[in-house]
């Protein structure tokens, strides 16, 4: 008989409450999808360094790292992620946050970075990523 797939929903105070409805992450197996993650701090629920993309980035890399470490997951277990900016001529400024939290180039997760108008609550980034358990 088959092992039952862990199918479950990633909460925690730890994590800015969601603008909408979702999980912050949803674990599926040995796979992790984490949600489009913001520049909120999880404390006050308010933007992180709004206007500033170094320190929306870090927020939202610290976010990001938070949904990981809450599944059980690590950075290195990230394999996929989708970048949104509003302005694509920033991504150097995101990249060098980015390198922060993985600083090894054989070992980059793959990437998507996307230019859209407008985010919510007026930010300029937004991360969702794939991780599987190594």
């Amino acid at each position: 008989m088959a092992t039952p797939v862990l199918r479950r929903a990633i909460h925690s105070d730890r994590f800015p409450k969601p603008v909408a409805s979702y999980s912050q992450g949803f674990q599926v197996g040995e796979m992790l999808f984490i949600t489009g993650q913001l520049p909120v701090d999880p404390l006050t629920n308010r933007v992180v360094g709004a206007g500033d993309l170094t320190l929306e980035s870090r927020q939202v890399m610290t976010n990001m790292m938070a949904v990981l470490e809450e599944a059980g997951f690590h950075a290195a277990d990230v394999v996929s992620a989708t970048v949104y900016l509003t302005d694509i001529n920033t991504l150097d400024t995101f990249d060098a946050v980015w390198q922060e939290y993985f600083p090894d180039p054989s070992a980059y997760p793959s990437r998507a970075v996307v230019e859209v108008s407008a985010l919510v609550l007026g930010i300029q980034l937004e991360i969702s990523a794939i991780a599987i358990k190594s």
